[in-house]
């Protein structure tokens, strides 16, 4: 029997199977788990995905010594629970040197499906301390305007010398790039297509991810995950993004975004970018 901590134990979490790439378990019903009318609390089938995916993540690797958690939680809802058991099935999509990849579905035991997740699950050495942990209140960033050198090697490849962007600021943390309008990165709508706006939300959040680490383009970096929310279209008008590093655990970066129309002043999507960059020792 795998052993669970107190908060999956307080939901009546039972585990059902485990092996070395999936995990299912089963939260019965409870009132003390539901809204009222019995359906149940959006927080549970939430915390289904993540307790079943850190389990197949987890599945037979020694964490002795290493820094575990859940890096990254996306989480659909489908459908509703109505007085209802609940199953949550995870799968290791891609297991890595320290990222483990887990895809979590929900259901009832009528088999209706309830909620769909995704895990990104990290097993590390103990961090060595380098962090940065800042609030998005959009505080005085005294590096406003300033970006590096090699920023123009960046902004010259292709898909983003396509885009058009343009990097304003990227500094201690926190970076702005400009997206114009073009008829190329657009919709049958005359609006900015939410891909366009998807590329400008990683790219904002990985520049601003470079300006703690410091940019040399010799070390390994990639987006672990990005979530957005779209808010309302940018029609005819450029989109500024704003980012800034929350926080960073070693090769780890958090960053909040921010894409907002430059004409209207009208938050167009907010959404969060997991970035990495591996620094040699």
């Amino acid at each position: 029997m795998t052993a669970l901590d107190p908060y999956a134990r307080s939901l009546g979490v039972v585990v059902e199977a485990v092996d070395a790439e999936r995990a299912r378990i089963r939260i019965p019903y409870k009132d003390e788990n539901s809204n009222p009318g019995r359906a149940l609390h959006g927080g549970v089938p939430a915390s289904a995905i993540d307790i079943a995916g850190v389990l197949a993540a987890s599945a037979g690797k020694d964490g002795a010594g290493l820094e575990t958690g859940t890096l990254d939680l996306s989480v659909l809802y489908l459908a509703a629970a109505i007085g209802e058991d609940i199953v949550a099935e995870a799968e290791v999509l891609r297991r890595g040197k320290e990222l483990s990849y887990v895809d979590v579905e929900v259901r009832t035991d009528a088999g209706k499906r309830i909620a769909k997740g995704l895990v990104t699950h990290r097993a590390a050495p103990a961090s060595s301390n380098r962090q940065l942990a800042r609030s998005p209140d959009g505080s005085a960033d005294p590096g406003a305007g300033e970006v590096p050198q090699l920023a123009r090697a960046i902004v010259a490849t292709p898909f983003i010398a396509r885009l058009g962007l343009r990097i304003e600021r990227m500094h201690d943390g926190r970076s702005r790039i400009v997206m114009p309008f073009a008829a190329q990165n657009g919709d049958l709508a005359g609006a900015v297509h939410e891909g366009a706006l998807a590329a400008l939300l990683d790219t904002t959040g990985a520049m601003a991810s470079w300006s703690v680490a410091g940019l040399d383009l010799r070390y390994k970096a990639s987006t672990v995950g990005i979530h957005l929310t779209y808010h309302r279209p940018a029609r005819g008008e450029d989109v500024v993004g704003h980012a800034v590093t929350l926080r960073r655990n070693d090769e780890i970066f958090l960053n909040l975004v921010t894409l907002v129309g430059a004409r209207s002043g009208a938050v167009v999507a907010t959404g969060s970018v997991t970035y990495r960059i591996v620094v040699p020792a």
